[in-house]
């Protein structure tokens, strides 16, 4: 009787109490990330077939309708994503276990890798204050204005930065969806 009763108690205050790892998941955040995605891999696509044109010039009103759209698409993604959950992502860990083994995440490190390869060395660095889904939001914000930085910055998209972009792109929005989907099953 002395063994049950300590399983008794704990299964009655699992019944009343709730401890949760991670965010939760939120469906709206998740079609709204894909419905970016598709746009964006088609808008890409787009001024990487029209490039050296006027319609695929930044300056072109299918950019400025994209560039407006995607802002304000990501700007209420996110609203919902700092909203989601007053916890703090443990992400100094994260960057410790990075460090330890051997990844340098410092801004210059980062610079250094796209000054290499002909990308925007100003970027700034991610703010990773708030919930895991805010900073993973926050990395999509960033993907997208790099695309739109090196659109402006060239007036088109040379195969090569489009290629790029979508690829960081993909990277950002993947890894969004990951860190929601978490606690979807």
């Amino acid at each position: 009787m002395n063994r049950i009763l300590p399983v008794v108690f704990g299964l009655l205050l699992s019944g009343c109490t709730s401890f949760v790892i991670g965010e939760p998941y939120d469906k709206a955040i998740d079609d709204e990330l894909n419905v970016f995605q598709k746009s964006t891999a088609e808008f890409i696509k787009s001024m990487q077939m029209n490039a050296g044109t006027a319609k695929g010039s930044y300056q072109s009103d299918e950019a400025r309708k994209y560039y407006a759209s995607a802002a304000a698409s990501l700007s209420n993604l996110q609203l919902r994503a700092d909203v989601l959950s007053s916890r703090t992502c443990p992400t100094s860990k994260a960057l410790q276990l990075f460090a330890s083994a051997g990844v340098d995440t410092s801004q210059a490190a980062i610079a250094n890798a796209e000054k290499r390869v002909g990308g925007a060395a100003d970027s700034e660095a991610l703010d990773v204050s708030g919930n895991c889904i805010a900073i993973v939001v926050r990395g999509v914000r960033m993907a997208e204005s790099d695309l739109e930085a090196d659109h402006r910055e060239a007036s088109k998209l040379t195969p090569t930065v489009a290629l790029l972009d979508s690829q960081e792109i993909d990277a950002a929005v993947r890894v969004a969806l990951t860190a929601l989907r978490a606690k979807k099953y």
